[in-house]
């Protein structure tokens, strides 16, 4: 970002930096928590654990980037909240990724068209060969929220340059 960015925008960046790096962490730690419930640790789910705590993890590398106000910043926070936009299960793969908190709405076309709600916070959900039968679509409304959040204040930032330029 520019060295001098106002202090609307820096607040800005701040709470959204905030917001990921704890919906990071509580993720980081439910996932260490269920690797230390878990009695047999193969070498596969060893793995599964490593991708699912990359996706947390770049959550949290998403807010430090927000606090250091780092031009990528939002280029990446935007990335983040796009992964969290769209759960899915669908022919047996099943994806769902939340780092923070999440009030989804549920299609499930599994047998009947039915609608739903969801909420909660920080989730992880990685099916493969699962559940052949289920169809179903989740919209996270917060991700929707913070992506509109984002694009304002990438737009505000380059209208800012624009006049500084002046």
């Amino acid at each position: 970002m520019n060295k001098k960015i106002s202090q609307e925008i820096e607040s800005e960046l701040i709470k959204l930096g905030v917001y990921q790096i704890v919906g990071g962490a509580i993720g980081a730690l439910l996932i260490f928590r269920n690797i230390f419930k878990t009695t047999l640790l193969t070498g596969m789910t060893a793995l599964l654990y490593v991708f699912v705590l990359f996706f947390f993890a770049f959550s949290i590398y998403c807010g430090i980037l927000c606090l250091n106000a780092n031009k990528k910043s939002l280029i990446l926070s935007m990335a983040n909240q796009l992964f969290q936009l769209v759960g899915f299960a669908v022919l047996g793969i099943a994806f769902k990724f939340i780092a923070g908190f999440y009030l989804s709405i549920r299609l499930d076309l599994t047998h009947t068209t039915a609608f739903g709600f969801d909420g909660g916070f920080s989730t992880f959900d990685f099916k493969i060969n699962n559940e052949k039968e289920q169809i179903e679509i989740d919209i996270n409304l917060v991700a929707l929220s913070l992506i509109y959040w984002i694009d304002k204040l990438t737009k505000k930032i380059r209208d800012d340059a624009a006049v500084s330029q002046f």
